[in-house]
């Protein structure tokens, strides 16, 4: 059995995978705003991402609350993220700027760290994906926090897995963009002001072309990538190129075979 810990599962592509995850009867731990929950199939334990202390902890306690010796697959999806503030930088707050990065770049570096070295003894195969976005190499005006903090989490992707090379154990590290995908955080998009972002239209006019993809068919294929092996250490995926073709998957950005 396969056992997924994701972050931010009360809605859009986190929700999604919740669902597809229960569906191929795997082991869900999740860390999310809902309350807890303790489910044969499902343990959840109600979080702050940007409260980055406790997740340690709240990371053991998930972990601890399955019997790993029937793990065979063990992933961390680090999954949860926000979109504000949106805007030019100098207009944003500074409580602003902080809780974004709380959320979109110490959570996923703490959760990462914590399950390295919490699962270390582990005997099965380990791996960590994390949902990224096309904006880490796109900049977009309005978008400084997002698009730097997408940019971040990749990088420390490339950096943890390098790492991991010379590990006896190591732990596969990847991250993936998911394209366009129609979530709350698309129509917040949708609904912004062009001043405040001025891409705005674009998003308008993808919604309108129907270049969205559902939630849930996303969802199932990082699920299924990632149980038909596809998923390498250090590589940066764009789920868009596995549409027609699932089982060859093939990364967009990958470590350099030699680190200096």
């Amino acid at each position: 059995m396969r056992a997924y810990v994701v972050t931010g599962t009360t809605r859009g592509i986190g929700r999604a995978l919740a669902e597809a995850v229960i569906a191929r009867n795997e082991q869900l731990l999740s860390l999310s705003s809902a309350p807890d929950r303790l489910e044969p199939m499902w343990h959840n334990l109600k979080c702050d991402l940007r409260d980055p202390e406790t997740l340690g902890v709240l990371l053991q306690r998930l972990l601890s609350s399955v019997s790993l010796d029937r793990i065979s697959h063990l992933v961390l999806i680090n999954n949860a993220g926000v979109l504000t503030p949106m805007g030019p930088l100098d207009e944003a707050d500074a409580h602003g700027i902080i809780d974004h990065l709380h959320v979109n770049q110490a959570a996923p570096a703490i959760l990462m760290s914590a399950f390295i070295r919490l699962t270390a003894t582990f005997s099965g195969s380990r791996r960590i994906i994390n949902i990224s976005s096309g904006a880490a190499v796109h900049p977009y005006a309005g978008w400084a926090m997002y698009c730097g903090g997408k940019s971040a989490l990749d990088m420390m992707t490339l950096c943890a897995a390098a790492e991991q090379r010379t590990r006896s154990n190591p732990v596969r590290i990847c991250s993936i963009y998911p394209g366009k995908v129609e979530t709350d955080m698309q129509r917040v998009v949708r609904h912004s002001d062009p001043d405040k972002f001025p891409a705005q239209p674009q998003f308008v006019m993808a919604k309108a072309r129907g270049e969205l993809s559902p939630p849930g068919q996303v969802a199932r294929a990082i699920i299924a990538l990632d149980a038909a092996d596809q998923f390498k250490n250090g590589c940066i995926y764009d789920l868009r190129t596995a549409t027609k073709h699932t089982q060859a998957l093939e990364p967009v950005r990958t470590l350099p075979l030699n680190d200096g």
